[in-house]
């Protein structure tokens, strides 16, 4: 066997060997990051919406960046709703879970479930004080951002990231464009007495 041949085949049985490996690993951990990323989810609803007893999970086909519509339910009574919702940051993939009351006419909450934005700029937005800045905030209208200052009162806006208007430009993408489509889901507009 010539030396050419021995190297090709010692590669082959390495790459095949290391990619064996990789597809046990995956599939050993898969599950477990799956569960933790439920958890995360199901504590981050909880804290948004504490008076809520359940939540339970609406069969609805995914759209945009929708990745999961909760009823928050308190008996029988539904004291809100939580989005699972995400979309493009400025570095990567931004997941948060937003809060509403019965009505989806009011921002109860956000909380930052995944996002790689840059440290100590784009990665704030999991700061409690610019977090606040949502509650309260009207989904009857776009959610806007102001820059180096602290929105009116009233206003329908938020104070940007310093240094990272893109990322706050970006979460705030994915709030406005995805309520719009939940909005117009036919499930949810049964939900909300057909309005």
């Amino acid at each position: 066997m010539s030396d050419s041949l021995k190297m090709v085949v010692v590669l082959t049985l390495i790459a095949i060997i290391s990619g064996a490996s990789l597809s046990f690993v995956d599939t050993a951990t898969r599950e477990k990051i799956t569960e933790n990323k439920t958890m995360a989810l199901m504590e981050g609803m909880k804290t948004l919406l504490p008076e809520a007893e359940d939540f339970k999970k609406l069969d609805v086909e995914k759209k945009g960046g929708i990745e999961g519509i909760y009823k928050a339910l308190k008996g029988e009574k539904v004291v809100g709703w939580g989005f699972m919702l995400s979309g493009p940051g400025f570095q990567d993939k931004i997941t948060i879970v937003i809060a509403t009351d019965p009505q989806i006419k009011t921002l109860l909450g956000l909380e930052v479930l995944e996002q790689k934005e840059t440290p100590g700029l784009g990665a704030k937005m999991e700061h409690k004080e610019f977090k606040e800045q949502f509650k309260g905030k009207s989904l009857e209208e776009d959610i806007e951002y102001v820059k180096n200052e602290k929105p009116k009162d009233g206003e329908n806006k938020i104070e940007a990231l310093s240094a990272a208007t893109i990322s706050t430009k970006q979460l705030l993408k994915i709030i406005n464009n995805n309520i719009k489509d939940i909005k117009e889901i036919e499930k949810i507009k049964q939900e909300l007495g057909g309005k």
